[in-house]
């Protein structure tokens, strides 16, 4: 048997490798093959129900700038971690602008299915976090964070980051929702404790409307 059809081996410990390139390169076969240049990044607790003011906020947000994104000389996807929540909210606002609606699926014991707003053809299953954080940054011209719990700080801190230490292009990051995450996280100790510059700070954005935030990432998206 060739080594590539062996099941046993390809799931084994000495195929990890293997697996991690066949997941990286997959990814990039959809993104590249979709003509993906350009995404708008959507951050947020997969546990938001329907009917909360941040799951309508963060469809209209999208559904907003994939009205705008459409008149971009680059494809743009609005993207998301696929699942429910302000996932689903933000690809049924992509999904109602009629713009590529993108999926980062990953596999998880609860939580996580894919939500019935990510174009099939832009579904993408990810069994490592970091090959999914990887692909949230690769190609982002924006990310908008909303409230979420560990896994939307683990991407938002990875994200923070490396903008901070600019291992990828500086773009705007906004927090929408102040009151949560001005509650949640005392930005400035960091500061006065001396554990980040001042400057770093300019990396955020806090935003609390829809509008301006809108505003806000057409002001600051480089475009071409």
């Amino acid at each position: 048997m060739l080594a590539y059809h062996d099941k046993e081996f390809i799931e084994s410990e000495h195929g990890r490798p293997i697996r991690i390139m066949s997941e990286f390169l997959a990814s990039k076969a959809i993104i590249d093959d979709n003509k993906i240049e350009k995404t708008i990044v959507i951050y947020g607790s997969a546990r938001t129900p329907e009917n909360s003011r941040y799951y309508r906020d963060a469809q209209e947000l999208a559904k907003k700038l994939g009205e705008w994104l459409k008149g971009q000389p680059q494809k743009y996807a609005i993207c998301t971690g696929g699942g429910p929540g302000i996932m689903e909210a933000g690809n049924k606002g992509a999904h109602e602008a009629r713009v590529p609606s993108l999926g980062f699926c990953i596999e998880l014991p609860f939580e996580q299915s894919t939500n019935p707003f990510v174009d099939k053809e832009l579904e993408i299953q990810f069994h490592y976090f970091f090959l999914r954080k990887f692909w949230f940054l690769s190609q982002s011209a924006a990310i908008i964070a909303f409230p979420g719990g560990w896994g939307t700080f683990d991407e938002l801190f990875e994200s923070l980051t490396m903008l901070q230490n600019g291992k990828t292009k500086k773009i705007p990051v906004v927090l929408f929702g102040s009151e949560f995450w001005k509650g949640i996280v005392n930005w400035q100790k960091f500061v006065d404790d001396g554990l980040i510059n001042s400057a770093d700070m300019e990396l955020l954005h806090f935003s609390d409307t829809v509008d301006e935030a809108v505003e806000y990432i057409i002001k600051t998206t480089a475009t071409p």
